[in-house]
């Protein structure tokens, strides 16, 4: 007695295949799928990154009008402090407590970073050059009204006893602010610059 040959179709008889040929295309299909499902992960992914870096460009981009209007704040409390100088009559300075970097705290940098790279390369070099002066702008608040508190308490103190050379200290505060007002003049331009861009 001859055991016939075990035989698998699909869907019709004349498409039948021996074990070896069903095995092959059974292990073909395995691979095509992996394949597929491989690619299909990493477009997604894809997909998944290009989303995050746009929401990050957005959020950024909201912030930027914030930002705009606390150094603007900042420059004209600089100026004034300046002129109070100048009047003899010394006068804190009051500077906005949204002068801060916190928002670049919220924000991914790297898929922010990731969106200028490939969506706006122009201005990639002004979102690094904002990232540079967050590090100044970021601690000035505390660090400007540290060095005003000291310098107004000495300027004080030499006032009332007519002690020490009132002028050249004076000169000293007006040398820091001059330089503290051009460089937040600069972030002003490095912002407009960014949101005229952005808006493009």
């Amino acid at each position: 007695m001859i055991r016939q040959k075990e035989q698998y179709y699909i869907l019709s008889k004349k498409w039948s295949l021996d074990p070896n040929q069903w095995s092959m295309l059974m292990d073909g299909t395995a691979v095509l799928l992996t394949l597929f499902g491989f690619i299909i992960a990493f477009w997604l992914y894809k997909v998944q990154r290009d989303d995050k870096a746009t929401d990050a460009h957005r959020f950024f981009k909201s912030s930027l009008p914030g930002l705009k209007s606390s150094i603007h704040h900042a420059i004209t409390d600089l100026r004034e402090f300046r002129e109070s100088l100048d009047l003899d009559k010394v006068v804190d300075p009051v500077l906005s407590v949204s002068l801060n970097d916190k928002f670049l705290e919220k924000v991914n940098l790297v898929a922010l970073n990731r969106y200028y790279a490939k969506n706006e390369s122009a201005n990639l070099e002004h979102f690094n050059q904002l990232l540079v002066d967050s590090n100044f702008f970021g601690d000035y608040r505390d660090y400007i009204t540290n060095q005003i508190k000291y310098f107004r308490t000495v300027y004080l103190e030499r006032a009332d006893d007519n002690s020490g050379n009132i002028l050249r200290m004076k000169e000293k505060i007006r040398t820091v602010l001059d330089k503290d007002i051009s460089r937040f003049e600069d972030i002003l331009e490095n912002i407009n610059l960014l949101l005229k861009d952005s808006s493009n």
